[in-house]
């Protein structure tokens, strides 16, 4: 029988917010797959072996160019649907490990969907996301009453027409457009953020101002 391809969340950082069930998926899968940053990084896999023992697994990076071109992003990730179907068409089921949730902005989901098109199966395990651990690590709630909550991406195009909508706001992956940001939050509510939220070198603001620089991976709420 044909492997099952799952799509593992690995939570913000935190090892400790994997989920029991994805503790269990990862433990029984024999091979695990990771996004590879550019340095070399599995940050996914670095969460996960944290607590799960991957001795004796075959573990495969998987690299994700950052291109904008759709076509060229795409071809990618049929490449490596092609890769991971030899290990699935073998009767081995592979997780691959996505940070935060695999729902969320997750390279996984690309992947899944090229494997059903070759028609193996595939299944999502849930997971703790982000912005989730930001509002705890910050102690804030994300949204009280009926309050909506609006989850945007940094690079959106319409972004700044998103932060006028009532509610709690959140931004993901700002790090790259924090002098955008910055400007179109002069003089607006309050707001948080969160660097590296979960890792040791994690960083915590409760004011816009106090960021004069981040990294990729950080979350702002607006409140």
């Amino acid at each position: 029988m044909p492997g099952t391809f799952y799509g593992v969340s690995a939570g913000p950082g935190d090892p400790e917010l994997l989920t029991l069930k994805a503790v269990r998926i990862i433990k029984e899968c024999p091979v695990i797959a990771a996004p590879r940053t550019k340095s070399g990084n599995m940050i996914a896999l670095s969460i996960a072996g944290q607590i799960v023992d991957m001795t004796g697994k075959t573990v495969i990076p998987l690299d994700f160019p950052m291109k904008q071109d759709s076509t060229a992003q795409h071809e990618n990730h049929c490449r490596i649907a092609e890769q991971l179907a030899v290990y699935l068409g073998n009767g081995q089921d592979i997780a691959m490990l996505s940070i935060g949730d695999v729902s969320l902005y997750s390279s996984c989901t690309y992947i899944a969907a090229e494997l059903v098109k070759m028609g193996f199966e595939t299944k999502m395990c849930a997971g703790v996301p982000s912005f989730c651990a930001a509002a705890a690590e910050l102690n804030i709630p994300l949204s009280d009453g009926s309050e909506p909550l609006t989850i945007i991406p940094a690079q959106h195009e319409a972004a700044r027409d998103m932060l006028g909508m009532g509610g709690t706001r959140v931004i993901m992956k700002s790090g790259s457009k924090l002098s955008e940001i910055k400007e179109m939050l002069s003089g607006r509510e309050t707001v948080f953020a969160a660097e590296n939220c979960g890792f040791p070198e994690q960083k915590l603001y409760r004011h816009i101002d106090d960021i004069t620089d981040c990294g990729y991976l950080t979350v702002m709420i607006i409140k």
